[in-house]
Protein backbone atom coordinates (compact mmCIF):
# COMPACT_ATOMS: atom_id res chain seq x y z
CA UNK A 1 0.00 0.00 0.00
CA UNK A 2 2.75 2.44 1.18
CA UNK A 3 4.86 1.26 -2.11
CA UNK A 4 1.51 2.04 -4.45
CA UNK A 5 1.14 5.76 -2.46
CA UNK A 6 4.69 6.40 -3.11
CA UNK A 7 4.50 6.11 -6.99
CA UNK A 8 1.37 7.65 -6.88
CA UNK A 9 2.56 11.19 -5.78
CA UNK A 10 6.25 10.41 -6.80
CA UNK A 11 3.87 10.02 -10.43
CA UNK A 12 1.87 13.33 -9.64
CA UNK A 13 5.26 15.31 -8.51
CA UNK A 14 6.89 14.39 -12.19
CA UNK A 15 3.44 15.63 -13.99
CA UNK A 16 3.75 18.96 -12.10
CA UNK A 17 7.18 19.53 -13.00
CA UNK A 18 6.88 19.31 -16.68
CA UNK A 19 4.12 21.29 -17.12
CA UNK A 20 5.99 24.31 -15.34
CA UNK A 21 8.76 23.68 -17.00
CA UNK A 22 6.61 23.50 -20.02
CA UNK A 23 4.84 27.04 -19.55
CA UNK A 24 8.32 29.04 -19.87
CA UNK A 25 8.85 29.22 -24.04
CA UNK A 26 11.71 31.77 -23.15
CA UNK A 27 9.74 34.57 -25.21
CA UNK A 28 9.84 37.57 -23.15
CA UNK A 29 6.78 39.32 -25.18
CA UNK A 30 4.41 36.06 -24.40
CA UNK A 31 2.75 33.86 -21.94
CA UNK A 32 1.02 30.48 -22.60
CA UNK A 33 -1.79 29.67 -20.80
CA UNK A 34 -4.46 26.48 -21.32
CA UNK A 35 -4.14 24.40 -24.73
CA UNK A 36 -3.35 25.10 -28.33
CA UNK A 37 -2.06 28.90 -27.29
CA UNK A 38 -5.26 30.43 -27.49
CA UNK A 39 -4.64 32.59 -24.51
CA UNK A 40 -1.12 33.94 -25.76
CA UNK A 41 -0.72 37.43 -24.13
CA UNK A 42 1.57 39.71 -25.74
CA UNK A 43 2.86 43.15 -24.34
CA UNK A 44 4.66 45.44 -26.94
CA UNK A 45 6.75 48.40 -26.26
CA UNK A 46 5.97 51.35 -28.63
CA UNK A 47 8.50 54.53 -27.56
CA UNK A 48 8.49 57.74 -29.49
CA UNK A 49 10.45 60.87 -29.22
CA UNK A 50 7.82 63.37 -29.14
CA UNK A 51 5.69 65.12 -26.47
CA UNK A 52 2.44 63.50 -25.96
CA UNK A 53 0.62 66.35 -27.35
CA UNK A 54 1.89 65.63 -30.56
CA UNK A 55 -0.01 64.21 -33.22
CA UNK A 56 2.54 61.26 -33.39
CA UNK A 57 1.82 60.71 -29.86
CA UNK A 58 -2.15 60.66 -30.20
CA UNK A 59 -2.04 58.45 -32.99
CA UNK A 60 -0.32 56.09 -30.79
CA UNK A 61 -2.88 56.18 -28.20
CA UNK A 62 -5.29 55.22 -31.35
CA UNK A 63 -2.77 52.07 -31.85
CA UNK A 64 -2.98 50.89 -28.79
CA UNK A 65 -6.80 51.31 -28.09
CA UNK A 66 -7.26 49.48 -31.65
CA UNK A 67 -4.78 46.45 -30.99
CA UNK A 68 -6.02 45.87 -27.76
CA UNK A 69 -10.02 45.56 -28.91
CA UNK A 70 -9.31 43.78 -31.81
CA UNK A 71 -6.97 41.23 -30.42
CA UNK A 72 -10.02 40.99 -27.44
CA UNK A 73 -7.13 41.49 -24.86
CA UNK A 74 -4.16 39.33 -26.12
CA UNK A 75 -2.59 42.05 -26.78
CA UNK A 76 -1.19 45.23 -24.74
CA UNK A 77 0.81 48.07 -25.88
CA UNK A 78 3.04 50.14 -23.49
CA UNK A 79 3.82 53.32 -24.78
CA UNK A 80 7.46 55.58 -23.49
CA UNK A 81 6.72 59.23 -25.00
CA UNK A 82 9.26 62.04 -25.24
CA UNK A 83 12.24 60.41 -25.80
CA UNK A 84 11.81 58.50 -22.42
CA UNK A 85 13.45 55.29 -23.35
CA UNK A 86 15.64 56.60 -26.53
CA UNK A 87 16.48 60.05 -27.90
CA UNK A 88 16.12 59.76 -31.29
CA UNK A 89 14.34 57.87 -34.07
CA UNK A 90 17.71 55.88 -35.08
CA UNK A 91 17.97 54.43 -32.03
CA UNK A 92 14.58 53.17 -31.88
CA UNK A 93 14.77 51.82 -35.35
CA UNK A 94 17.90 49.69 -33.83
CA UNK A 95 16.12 48.71 -31.09
CA UNK A 96 13.11 47.33 -33.24
CA UNK A 97 15.79 45.63 -35.22
CA UNK A 98 17.16 43.86 -32.46
CA UNK A 99 13.75 43.03 -30.02
CA UNK A 100 14.16 45.34 -27.68
CA UNK A 101 11.58 47.52 -28.75
CA UNK A 102 8.43 46.19 -30.88
CA UNK A 103 7.27 48.74 -32.34
CA UNK A 104 7.24 53.24 -33.07
CA UNK A 105 6.25 55.52 -35.59
CA UNK A 106 9.37 57.34 -36.71
CA UNK A 107 10.41 59.52 -39.26
CA UNK A 108 11.29 58.14 -42.76
CA UNK A 109 14.44 60.41 -42.98
CA UNK A 110 16.17 58.28 -40.25
CA UNK A 111 15.24 55.21 -42.27
CA UNK A 112 17.18 56.05 -44.80
CA UNK A 113 20.45 54.98 -43.02
CA UNK A 114 19.30 51.53 -42.99
CA UNK A 115 17.40 51.07 -46.41
CA UNK A 116 19.61 54.00 -49.07
CA UNK A 117 16.07 53.44 -51.14
CA UNK A 118 13.92 55.65 -48.65
CA UNK A 119 16.19 58.65 -49.18
CA UNK A 120 13.42 59.44 -52.62
CA UNK A 121 10.93 60.96 -50.10
CA UNK A 122 13.68 63.23 -48.44
CA UNK A 123 15.00 64.67 -51.59
CA UNK A 124 14.62 68.50 -51.42
CA UNK A 125 11.48 70.62 -52.57
CA UNK A 126 10.68 66.74 -54.27
CA UNK A 127 6.79 66.67 -53.47
CA UNK A 128 4.44 70.02 -54.38
CA UNK A 129 1.57 69.32 -52.34
CA UNK A 130 0.56 66.95 -49.33
CA UNK A 131 -1.48 64.68 -51.22
CA UNK A 132 1.33 63.51 -53.83
CA UNK A 133 3.18 61.84 -50.58
CA UNK A 134 0.06 60.36 -49.62
CA UNK A 135 -0.68 58.64 -52.92
CA UNK A 136 3.29 57.88 -53.30
CA UNK A 137 3.22 55.77 -50.20
CA UNK A 138 -0.68 54.08 -50.38
CA UNK A 139 0.56 52.98 -53.64
CA UNK A 140 2.93 51.32 -55.93
CA UNK A 141 6.61 53.53 -53.98
CA UNK A 142 5.15 52.47 -50.85
CA UNK A 143 5.12 48.72 -51.76
CA UNK A 144 8.23 48.93 -53.03
CA UNK A 145 9.85 50.64 -50.25
CA UNK A 146 8.08 48.32 -47.84
CA UNK A 147 9.23 45.24 -49.18
CA UNK A 148 13.11 46.15 -49.09
CA UNK A 149 12.63 46.21 -45.13
CA UNK A 150 11.73 42.68 -44.43
CA UNK A 151 15.75 42.04 -45.17
CA UNK A 152 16.93 44.02 -42.26
CA UNK A 153 13.83 42.65 -39.82
CA UNK A 154 11.84 45.47 -39.88
CA UNK A 155 7.99 45.29 -41.17
CA UNK A 156 6.39 48.37 -42.48
CA UNK A 157 2.63 48.48 -41.18
CA UNK A 158 1.92 51.89 -42.36
CA UNK A 159 2.83 55.26 -43.21
CA UNK A 160 1.74 58.98 -41.51
CA UNK A 161 2.62 62.54 -42.04
CA UNK A 162 4.51 64.79 -39.72
CA UNK A 163 3.68 67.59 -42.21
CA UNK A 164 6.82 69.58 -44.64
CA UNK A 165 9.77 70.92 -43.32
CA UNK A 166 10.07 74.64 -42.68
CA UNK A 167 13.66 76.24 -41.62
CA UNK A 168 13.86 78.42 -38.26
CA UNK A 169 16.83 80.09 -37.02
CA UNK A 170 18.05 83.17 -34.45
CA UNK A 171 19.76 85.35 -36.86
CA UNK A 172 17.46 86.62 -39.83
CA UNK A 173 14.46 85.91 -41.74
CA UNK A 174 15.47 83.52 -44.77
CA UNK A 175 13.58 84.52 -48.38
CA UNK A 176 16.97 83.13 -50.41
CA UNK A 177 19.75 80.46 -49.90
CA UNK A 178 21.89 82.95 -49.95
CA UNK A 179 20.29 84.35 -46.34
CA UNK A 180 21.66 80.28 -44.81
CA UNK A 181 25.05 80.81 -45.74
CA UNK A 182 27.07 80.06 -42.55
CA UNK A 183 24.78 79.31 -40.02
CA UNK A 184 25.03 76.35 -38.21
CA UNK A 185 22.05 74.03 -38.68
CA UNK A 186 21.25 71.12 -36.33
CA UNK A 187 19.64 68.33 -38.84
CA UNK A 188 18.47 65.03 -38.46
CA UNK A 189 20.96 61.80 -38.15
CA UNK A 190 20.35 61.76 -42.09
CA UNK A 191 23.31 61.92 -44.85
CA UNK A 192 20.58 63.39 -47.38
CA UNK A 193 19.50 65.98 -45.00
CA UNK A 194 22.97 67.36 -44.05
CA UNK A 195 23.60 67.21 -47.58
CA UNK A 196 20.83 69.51 -48.58
CA UNK A 197 22.13 72.29 -45.97
CA UNK A 198 25.52 72.01 -47.07
CA UNK A 199 24.36 72.97 -50.69
CA UNK A 200 22.74 75.95 -48.82
CA UNK A 201 25.52 77.14 -47.35
CA UNK A 202 25.15 76.19 -43.62
CA UNK A 203 27.33 74.81 -41.44
CA UNK A 204 25.14 71.04 -41.13
CA UNK A 205 25.49 69.46 -37.90
CA UNK A 206 23.15 66.24 -36.66
CA UNK A 207 21.78 66.26 -32.98
CA UNK A 208 19.79 63.78 -31.24
CA UNK A 209 15.92 65.74 -31.05
CA UNK A 210 15.85 65.30 -27.47
CA UNK A 211 18.76 67.55 -26.62
CA UNK A 212 17.69 69.97 -29.44
CA UNK A 213 15.44 72.36 -27.42
CA UNK A 214 18.71 73.29 -24.97
CA UNK A 215 21.13 73.21 -27.65
CA UNK A 216 18.67 76.40 -29.34
CA UNK A 217 18.23 77.35 -26.14
CA UNK A 218 22.13 77.76 -25.03
CA UNK A 219 22.90 79.24 -29.01
CA UNK A 220 25.15 75.78 -29.55
CA UNK A 221 23.08 76.05 -33.12
CA UNK A 222 21.90 79.10 -34.80
CA UNK A 223 19.05 77.37 -36.21
CA UNK A 224 17.07 74.07 -37.37
CA UNK A 225 14.30 72.82 -39.69
CA UNK A 226 11.19 70.95 -38.57
CA UNK A 227 7.35 70.40 -39.04
CA UNK A 228 4.89 72.76 -37.53
CA UNK A 229 3.56 70.62 -34.69
CA UNK A 230 6.55 69.52 -33.09
CA UNK A 231 7.60 73.32 -33.51
CA UNK A 232 4.31 73.92 -31.91
CA UNK A 233 4.56 70.87 -29.10
CA UNK A 234 8.12 71.09 -28.53
CA UNK A 235 7.75 74.79 -28.21
CA UNK A 236 11.06 75.34 -30.20
CA UNK A 237 9.03 79.43 -31.20
CA UNK A 238 10.56 80.20 -27.33
CA UNK A 239 14.36 79.57 -28.76
CA UNK A 240 13.48 80.79 -32.39
CA UNK A 241 13.04 84.26 -33.82
CA UNK A 242 12.25 83.41 -37.99
CA UNK A 243 10.71 80.82 -39.63
CA UNK A 244 10.21 80.29 -43.64
CA UNK A 245 7.56 78.40 -44.95
CA UNK A 246 10.18 76.86 -47.26
CA UNK A 247 7.98 73.10 -47.06
CA UNK A 248 11.71 72.00 -48.30
CA UNK A 249 11.17 68.56 -47.23
CA UNK A 250 8.50 65.73 -46.57
CA UNK A 251 8.55 64.95 -43.19
CA UNK A 252 6.93 61.33 -43.16
CA UNK A 253 6.50 58.71 -40.39
CA UNK A 254 6.51 55.28 -40.99
CA UNK A 255 4.41 52.67 -38.48
CA UNK A 256 7.72 50.21 -37.71
CA UNK A 257 7.54 46.67 -36.23
CA UNK A 258 9.78 44.00 -35.64
CA UNK A 259 9.57 41.86 -38.80
CA UNK A 260 10.59 38.64 -36.68
CA UNK A 261 7.68 39.26 -33.98
CA UNK A 262 4.98 39.96 -36.31
CA UNK A 263 5.91 36.38 -38.29
CA UNK A 264 5.41 34.78 -34.92
CA UNK A 265 2.20 36.34 -33.96
CA UNK A 266 -0.61 34.05 -34.70
CA UNK A 267 -2.62 34.84 -37.54
CA UNK A 268 -5.73 36.56 -36.28
CA UNK A 269 -3.39 38.77 -34.17
CA UNK A 270 -0.91 39.98 -37.01
CA UNK A 271 -4.65 41.02 -39.10
CA UNK A 272 -5.83 42.64 -35.39
CA UNK A 273 -2.32 44.28 -35.93
CA UNK A 274 -2.55 45.29 -39.53
CA UNK A 275 -5.88 46.67 -39.01
CA UNK A 276 -5.08 48.94 -36.29
CA UNK A 277 -2.10 50.42 -38.50
CA UNK A 278 -4.27 51.27 -40.85
CA UNK A 279 -7.34 53.07 -38.66
CA UNK A 280 -3.99 54.45 -37.08
CA UNK A 281 -2.49 55.79 -40.14
CA UNK A 282 -6.32 57.16 -41.57
CA UNK A 283 -6.17 58.97 -37.89
CA UNK A 284 -2.86 60.34 -38.16
CA UNK A 285 -3.19 62.05 -41.04
CA UNK A 286 -6.48 63.71 -39.88
CA UNK A 287 -4.48 65.17 -36.57
CA UNK A 288 -1.68 66.71 -38.59
CA UNK A 289 -3.87 68.53 -40.96
CA UNK A 290 -6.55 69.89 -38.21
CA UNK A 291 -3.06 70.35 -36.11
CA UNK A 292 -1.19 72.33 -39.11
CA UNK A 293 -4.28 74.84 -39.28
CA UNK A 294 -4.40 75.45 -35.73
CA UNK A 295 -1.06 75.80 -35.85
CA UNK A 296 0.00 78.72 -38.30
CA UNK A 297 -3.32 80.86 -36.87
CA UNK A 298 -1.50 80.71 -33.09
CA UNK A 299 1.85 81.71 -34.93
CA UNK A 300 0.45 84.68 -36.27
CA UNK A 301 -2.36 85.40 -34.28
CA UNK A 302 0.02 85.04 -31.05
CA UNK A 303 2.73 86.62 -32.46
CA UNK A 304 5.19 83.57 -31.52
CA UNK A 305 7.54 83.99 -34.52
CA UNK A 306 8.21 85.82 -37.88
CA UNK A 307 7.04 83.98 -40.67
CA UNK A 308 8.07 84.28 -43.49
CA UNK A 309 6.40 83.19 -46.89
CA UNK A 310 8.56 82.48 -50.06
CA UNK A 311 6.93 83.24 -54.08
CA UNK A 312 7.43 81.14 -56.56
CA UNK A 313 10.21 83.39 -57.81
CA UNK A 314 11.89 82.32 -54.64
CA UNK A 315 11.13 79.04 -54.33
CA UNK A 316 12.74 78.57 -57.73
CA UNK A 317 16.30 79.84 -56.49
CA UNK A 318 15.98 76.93 -52.99
CA UNK A 319 15.53 74.20 -56.06
CA UNK A 320 18.36 75.07 -58.39
CA UNK A 321 20.57 75.66 -54.79
CA UNK A 322 19.77 72.16 -54.57
CA UNK A 323 20.64 70.56 -57.79
CA UNK A 324 23.49 68.77 -56.81
CA UNK A 325 21.75 66.64 -53.98
CA UNK A 326 19.51 64.69 -56.65
CA UNK A 327 22.98 64.21 -58.83
CA UNK A 328 24.60 62.52 -55.81
CA UNK A 329 21.36 60.52 -54.52
CA UNK A 330 20.05 59.45 -58.61
CA UNK A 331 22.98 55.90 -58.25
CA UNK A 332 21.93 55.62 -54.63
CA UNK A 333 18.37 55.54 -55.28
CA UNK A 334 17.40 54.53 -58.65
CA UNK A 335 16.50 56.83 -61.03
CA UNK A 336 12.83 54.66 -61.60
CA UNK A 337 12.37 55.32 -57.74
CA UNK A 338 12.85 59.18 -58.41
CA UNK A 339 10.38 59.26 -61.43
CA UNK A 340 8.02 57.40 -59.48
CA UNK A 341 7.80 59.62 -56.92
CA UNK A 342 7.55 62.37 -58.88
CA UNK A 343 4.93 61.06 -61.41
CA UNK A 344 2.27 61.14 -58.00
CA UNK A 345 2.41 65.24 -58.55
CA UNK A 346 0.70 64.63 -61.75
Amino acid sequence: MKKNLFLLFFSIGIAVFLVACGSDDGNSNSSEEGSGGKDVQYTLKFPHIVPTDHPAHLASEVFKEEVEKLSDGKIEVEIFANGELYDSDREIIEAIQLGNADVSMVGTPSLGNFDERFYVLDLPLLFEDKDAPRNALTGELGEELSEGLEEINLKALGYGYDGFRHILNNKRPIETPEDLKGLKIRVQESEIQQDIFKELGTNASPLAFGELYSALQQNTYDGMDNSLSLIDSSKFYEVQKYMTLTSHQYSGLAILFNSNLFKELPEDLQDAVAKASEITEEKYYELVDEDEILMLEKFKDEDLIEITELTPEQRELFIEAVQPVYDKYEEIIGQDLIEMAKSYNE
